[in-house]
């Protein structure tokens, strides 16, 4: 056998080989992408049972890399359900926070909202994490008492914002009606020498965050 016939049958079988690694890949692509279409509905219902389950919408990926999400671009629809998630966990519904573990799952919230509102190509869950990110800021007003003047402003921004972006974001217009009271309430109590005044209200429209996918 010639030099060359040597070299041609290394190179076939080499290819080959990579034919065969390539051919794996997709196979094992393809499986990822069936477990990613499988686990966004079935954590879907499992957040709405159990939210504080860990590892939601992070199915075990055969394919480093995170190369099934990116084919499917679910990275927003994710980031968006942790972000939800983070808020619920950081249970808006109390107004004194006691708990330190507390204070550390708003905070992860509003990071997460804020990723969203900046990054998320979807104008309609930009508004729905802006719309968030203002409830949170209503709530954060109940239990709070310094900085309030900086914290209302940006509640407010917050909420222009959102429904700048999606009109139809009712819960925003709520909240930010609801914003503008308490701003003039708060001036208000400022002009007649108060340091400390009590907002009407403890809660806020859009400040649930009980579902999760599609119907935020």
């Amino acid at each position: 056998m010639s030099r060359r016939e040597i070299v041609w049958r290394c190179a076939a079988a080499a290819g080959a080989l990579v034919c065969l690694a390539l051919a794996a890949g997709l196979v094992l692509l393809a499986a990822d992408v069936v477990r990613w279409r499988d686990a966004l509905p079935a954590d879907d219902v499992r957040y709405r049972v159990a939210p504080e389950k860990t590892g939601l919408w992070q199915p075990n990926e055969l394919v480093p890399g995170g190369a099934a999400a990116k084919v499917l671009g679910v990275g927003d629809d994710v980031a968006f359900r942790l972000a939800v998630r983070a808020l619920l966990l950081g249970r808006l519904e109390e107004a004194t926070v006691s708990d330190p573990r507390l204070a550390i799952q708003r905070n992860e919230a509003i990071a997460r909202l804020e990723a969203v509102v900046t990054d998320d190509k979807d104008r309609t869950r930009r508004s729905r994490a802006a719309g968030l990110l203002g409830a949170l800021g209503l709530a954060r007003l109940v239990s709070e008492t310094q900085d309030r003047v900086a914290l209302l402003s940006s509640t407010v921004a917050n909420l222009q914002l959102a429904v700048a972006l999606d009109p139809s974001n009712d819960d925003a217009k709520f909240n930010l009606e609801l914003a503008l009271q308490r701003s003039r309430g708060i001036q208000l109590a400022e002009g007649a020498g108060g340091t400390n005044p009590t907002p009407g209200g403890s809660g806020a429209k859009g400040a649930g965050a009980g579902d999760a996918g599609s119907g935020y």
